[in-house]
């Protein structure tokens, strides 16, 4: 028997010192967490003294160690009241501060009295086991009082909780009855009923139990819980052991300055010691888990890694329904799961449409958004189990989700959400073997999920951005079309007014129908352009000599450069090809010339250049240059960045409204420009004129 409290009470400090540890750091700021850690710890303060008792060699020694075996026993009630309240949700706190305050008369009258214990003799198989004092009935009274308390508060709080609560809550009372009634046979030799402490082994089921609770009772990975836990304990065992083992090697040899300690006090002391080291060096707990993890979850953490790179594919996916397909075989892949669907939908739907599907599919083909389901994850805005719901919920909440379950399958759905719109979810079916999704699971799905609602989202931004500029641009165009039309609309109306006026002669009507062909025929070009711009149309490329084309622009705008008197200067270089259309080509230029012209109206020795030239650059591919200068006014420089912007003109508004456009020639040649991988540039000094360079492709 005496070997049997000895090893069970060294097994009960490993237990609860490992558990509190692991509990502690599973969540840190968690306040039922923490009074589970604290409440552990006395339940080892109190387990390290029990060793310490029953291996003392003499009397004095076990009587020291009883008085402190007292006084860390009447500790741990009022902690486990603590912890109870806490997981429960409440707090009291003139209770816990009474009882803080009862355990420490208490443990100062046990230690420094002997009103708790007055000494120790021999009982049954036990030298030395303590003699109850005056107060110890006080004592006993605190004790189960604190003990009872919580216990009444499980029970009721088991009365009223659903789901996971409720399980948690089945552990921690099972652990509590059977952890309590096994310590509690330590009290019947204190009062000479002959019964042994034969339930001394059951206060690590108790102190197990209820971390196992605390541990996220369905979502907690127990291999792994089981490994850490073997692991921490075998690490402390062994670094505990290294200072006793060097203080005796070093008193073997009589080495004066150690001190004369037993073997067990100092084990005791070095595994408080290991302990704390080993929570003050987190790179050490994680180098550990990391191998913990490799070895025991090595096939779960492959299927994780798969997880978090198709998150990372996803962001870069530019086809919605293969990336859809993609994250289905993933997803089944990863977590070998025979059933996964996502459901999506447009911001322009209600229902959530079923986009891709691995495995025997019983889900159905489409979720409405008014739906229990949809709109539950919606609220949550986290993956739901629905197993956990069908524990949580009552009534015909939970009567729905448990028909979901059996009809289609359904066990784990994770939301899809992009800038806080719902697009849909990912649904998953049952593991094999009904075995549980992990909280590590949960959390990468929800990252995938995000990643899916984060390419949605932009897709989407980019359809109205793209339906924007459309609309812009058919409104420019539009615009522009009556802006190019009304040049050779003005002039077939001026031919019209004098066949009106005059008597037409053979010669004018030839100029007449000659001027009129050539502009119906410009007009129709135009719109067919525009059209093509439009409808984002390709239109017929070709080879094109840029000579022809200016030469053609120079005959079309003749009768301005007569008006102005401008001298114009033709390029003499001859067959540069560029890959082009002729008439947008042409459309360009005379923008260019015409506005040219129209800046050199009034004023003194106007002069027009058209220059051309092929340049070339090592390592680059080979471009022809068109240059458009005048020596006009020149462009207000505040004007300049914005030139070719759509309605910026350097005319009045009063201007405008004659034959001089509404700014929309530009904008229209900047298009035209990068339509043929080419590019514009202007430069202009007031007072002096006007340079524009086009730049193409050598074809």
């Amino acid at each position: 028997m005496i070997f049997y409290c000895v090893l069970t009470s060294a097994i009960n400090t490993l237990a609860s010192v490992v558990l509190a540890l692991m509990v502690y750091w599973k969540k840190r700021h968690g306040p039922a967490n923490a009074a589970f850690s604290w409440f552990a710890l006395t339940g080892a303060l109190w387990s390290a003294q029990y060793f310490l008792w029953q291996t003392a060699p003499d009397a004095k020694e076990a009587l020291f160690y009883s008085r402190l075996l007292t006084a860390a026993a009447i500790l741990i009630p009022v902690a486990y009241y603590q912890f109870v309240l806490r997981l429960l949700g409440s707090t009291r706190p003139r209770q816990i501060l009474f009882g803080y305050g009862m355990v420490l008369v208490l443990a100062i009258l046990s230690v420094t009295t002997d009103l708790l214990v007055v000494g120790v003799e021999q009982k049954g198989v036990f030298p030395h086991w303590p003699v109850p004092g005056a107060l110890y009935p006080v004592y006993l009274l605190v004790f189960f009082a604190y003990t009872s308390t919580p216990l009444v508060l499980l029970v009721l709080g088991y009365r009223r909780a659903q789901g996971l609560v409720r399980n948690q809550l089945r552990f921690v009372i099972l652990g509590t009855a059977v952890g309590f009634m096994g310590g509690a046979t330590n009290f019947f030799l204190w009062y000479d009923v002959p019964i042994p402490p034969i339930g001394n082994g059951f206060v690590a089921f108790y102190v197990v139990g209820v971390g196992y609770a605390i541990l996220r009772f369905r979502l907690m990975e127990f291999n792994l819980l089981t490994a850490r836990l073997s692991a921490y304990t075998a690490i402390i065992l062994v670094l505990a052991a290294l200072l006793p083992a060097i203080m005796r090697g070093l008193a073997h040899l009589n080495v004066p300055t150690v001190p004369p300690i037993g073997f067990w006090p100092l084990f005791f002391t070095s595994v408080a010691v290991t302990v704390v080291l080993f929570g003050l060096i987190p790179e050490l707990r994680r180098r550990i888990d990391a191998l913990l993890e490799q070895r025991v979850l090595g096939d779960q953490l492959a299927n994780r890694a798969l997880l978090r790179s198709l998150a990372a594919k996803i962001s870069s996916s530019q086809d919605e329904a293969a990336m859809f397909r993609e994250v289905a075989a993933n997803v089944a892949e990863a977590l070998h799961v025979a059933q996964v669907a996502l459901y999506t939908r447009t911001e322009y739907e209600t229902d959530f449409t079923r986009r891709a599907s691995v495995g025997n599919d019983r889900g159905p083909a489409s979720l409405p958004e008014v739906s229990v389901l949809m709109q539950t994850l919606k609220s949550a805005g986290r993956g739901l189990l629905l197993d956990e719901l069908v524990h949580t919920l009552v009534g015909e909440r939970r009567a729905y989700f448990a028909d979901l379950r059996r009809r289609h399958g359904l066990e784990l759905l994770v939301p899809v959400i992009g800038d806080n719109f719902f697009y849909g979810c990912i649904a998953l079916g049952p593991r094999p073997g009904n075995s549980l999704f992990t909280d590590i699971d949960v959390s990468l799905l929800e990252a995938v999920g995000l990643q899916i609602g984060l390419n949605l989202r932009a897709r989407q931004l980019e359809r109205h951005s793209s339906q924007t500029e459309k609309l812009i641009a058919l409104g420019t165009l539009a615009a522009g079309l009556a802006h190019e039309l009304r040049n050779p609309l003005t002039s077939i109306q001026t031919f019209s007014a004098l066949l009106r006026e005059n008597r037409p002669d053979v010669e004018s009507l030839q100029e007449f129908s000659g001027v009129v062909q050539r502009d119906v025929n410009r007009i129709a070009s135009i719109v067919d352009n525009v059209a093509a711009f439009a409808e984002s149309n390709k239109v017929e490329m070709t080879a094109v000599n840029v000579a022809d084309v200016l030469r053609t622009v120079v005959e079309i705008v003749r009768p301005e450069i007569q008006r102005t008197g401008a001298v114009v200067e033709l390029p003499a270089a001859r067959g540069l090809l560029v890959r082009g259309n002729h008439s947008q080509l042409l459309q360009v230029f005379l923008n260019l010339v015409q506005n040219a012209l129209q800046a050199l109206d009034g004023r003194s020795e106007p002069r027009l250049r058209l220059g051309l030239e092929a340049r070339e650059t090592a390592g680059a591919p080979a471009l022809v240059c068109v240059s458009v200068s005048d020596n006009g006014p020149g462009i207000d420089p505040a004007l300049l960045p914005r030139i070719f912007e759509p309605f910026t003109t350097t005319k009045s508004t009063g201007d405008r409204r004659g034959k001089h456009g509404m700014g929309l020639g530009l904008a229209i040649v900047k298009r035209i420009v990068q339509h043929h991988q080419g590019e514009i540039h202007v430069t202009s000094q007031p007072g002096r004129g006007t340079t524009f360079r086009v730049f193409f492709p050598h074809s």
